[in-house]
């Protein structure tokens, strides 16, 4: 199924289908300037039986192309075709044979022919137009050619009787799936997603909503001590989250779409991160630490929202501080100093990774500078104080001021 778009799915299906026939045939062609073979989108074609009442309009498309797959193949038809700005057409005799019909406009009125109009012109004009048409009206079809345009109609039609059942099972299944994550039956949800997918694999949200049941129910069971299955269900959290970026790409460049798919993928790579931060933390997942720091950047980089920017930043850092990459987590927390000096958190982390890594004196001035900065009632202020005094211990140092804004957030040592 090739619906990109769920709400796009939904306009497609409104379109209904076609009735049946025991034998049909297609009216198709191109509509075009005189002149300078330009399309004409949006022209109207109103194709008319002859023999016996019946109407079966339809629109040109933004190419100027029309088509009609469902008219009875036995009648005779006129084209009655028309579009602002220019001079109304018509042909008649014509047989749904599928042949392609060019028809061309001159520049006009924009009038609309009605078809007892056309049945007052003279027979040699209609004629002509018909000659003008492709000569349409003078090929009798074959009974090979009649059979073949059934079975393509059917064809057809199975086809489209197809695309609504699976588009109408994964609606569903998808909203079932929604539900049931609201209601923490993640077990539900991840097996109603996973068939909401199956029916149409070509849409996002079904693979981010997959993604975030899968992490949930991944928590839920890692907090009850089943470390395999959960350690599976982050994987295949990344697994999904991936399958939604894929998804999302090609619309980033799409000036209609482009605002939207921006944020949707900072959501996607946040659910990516998150499940690959566990891996690192809880797996000691060295490979998912890097992954997850570079998701959760990019994320932060698609915002505009400079509180959401910050937590993303932080989050990449911690994932890299809990792996025990002290020194890439010195280097992300240097980072954000940089540009965010007062930043009581990148501060208090950054002296713990210095502690990591034996450095204890930028270690101590750190940790000195959250003490001197974080509100009394932040619990870590205490457990703070107990790490310097702690490296004061055989180390013979000193807390010093700290110039966060120097090359690599060094500290200004006394001269």
């Amino acid at each position: 199924m090739k619906i990109r778009n769920f709400w796009a799915a939904l306009a497609l299906l409104a379109l209904g289908t076609m009735s049946a026939a025991a034998q049909v045939g297609r009216i198709e062609g191109d509509v075009k300037k005189q002149g300078t073979g330009e399309p004409i989108p949006g022209a109207k074609v109103q194709i008319v039986r002859e023999d016996i009442k019946g109407n079966y309009d339809v629109t040109a498309d933004k190419k100027g192309h029309f088509l009609h797959a469902g008219v009875p193949y036995v009648g005779r038809y006129t084209l009655l075709v028309s579009a602002p700005e220019f001079a109304p057409y018509y042909a008649s005799g014509i047989r749904p044979t599928g042949e392609l019909i060019a028809i061309e406009l001159a520049p006009g009125d924009g009038k609309v022919l009605t078809y007892d109009e056309v049945k007052k012109a003279a027979p040699a004009a209609a004629a002509g137009a018909t000659a003008a048409a492709g000569g349409q009206a003078a090929k009798q079809p074959s009974q090979a050619e009649v059979k073949k345009q059934a079975e393509e109609y059917e064809k057809a039609k199975a086809a489209q009787e197809k695309q609504k059942a699976d588009f109408e099972k994964m609606k569903t299944k998808f909203q079932e799936g929604v539900q049931l994550s609201q209601n923490k039956d993640y077990n539900g949800a991840i097996t109603a997603f996973k068939e909401a997918s199956a029916a149409d694999p070509e849409q996002q949200a079904i693979w981010a909503n997959l993604a975030l049941a899968l992490y949930n129910r991944g928590a839920t069971q890692l907090n009850a001590g089943q470390r395999d299955p959960a350690k599976q269900d982050f994987v295949d959290s990344v697994g999904a989250a991936d399958k939604a970026l894929a998804l999302v790409e090609p619309q980033l460049s799409d000036a209609a779409k482009g605002p939207e798919a921006k944020k949707s993928k900072a959501q996607y790579l946040k659910i990516k991160a998150d499940a690959n931060a566990v891996l690192a933390k809880r797996f000691s997942d060295a490979a998912a630490a890097d992954a997850a720091f570079k998701d959760y950047q990019e994320a932060g980089n698609l915002t505009d929202d400079p509180g959401v920017k910050k937590t993303y930043t932080l989050k990449g850092a911690e994932t890299l501080f809990d792996a025990g990459k002290s020194q890439e987590a010195i280097t992300a927390y240097e980072a954000i100093l940089q540009s965010d000096p007062e930043n009581i958190e990148a501060t208090y982390k950054l002296g713990l990774a210095y502690s990591g890594v034996e450095k204890y004196q930028e270690a101590a001035n750190f940790l000195q500078r959250f003490v001197d900065k974080a509100p009394g009632t932040d619990p870590r202020v205490a457990e703070a104080k107990a790490v310097i005094d702690h490296l004061k211990v055989g180390n013979n140092i000193t807390p010093q001021k700290v110039d966060t804004k120097g090359s690599r957030g060094a500290p200004r040592k006394k001269p």
